[in-house]
């Protein structure tokens, strides 16, 4: 524990990857994207759950409370990824996420609660 996975894609414009999640257990993860010609992804989300791997595939399926967002990005040819951590509980990842919302600006979070 205390380590980031690598990026996983987890879908892009034709297809839903959900075969490779991490643990099935408590983390807190970020969704990234990047465009389909390459380059380093882009962290815009951070989440908690107590449940990665169904929290990921709620994301990659249907878009979860991102539906809108994720959707515009994967039809204008980014490619939606995630990393995570595994916590020892919901609580650690809390605060894990809550520490990374003080210290860096995502892009998601932030029109979430725009909106």
């Amino acid at each position: 524990m205390g380590k980031w996975t690598e990026w996983k894609l987890i879908a892009d414009k034709y297809r839903y990857y959900t075969e490779d999640f991490d643990y099935n257990e408590p983390s807190c993860y970020e969704l990234g994207i990047r465009k389909l010609k390459g380059g380093k992804v882009h962290p815009v989300y951070v989440g908690e759950t107590v449940n990665e791997r169904l929290r990921i595939h709620q994301y990659a399926i249907s878009g979860s409370h991102l539906t809108k967002i994720i959707n515009w990005h994967l039809r204008n040819g980014w490619l939606l990824f995630y990393r995570g951590q595994a916590k020892k509980s919901k609580r650690e990842a809390i605060k894990m996420q809550n520490r990374l919302l003080d210290k860096y600006d995502y892009d998601w979070n932030i029109q979430l609660n725009l909106d």
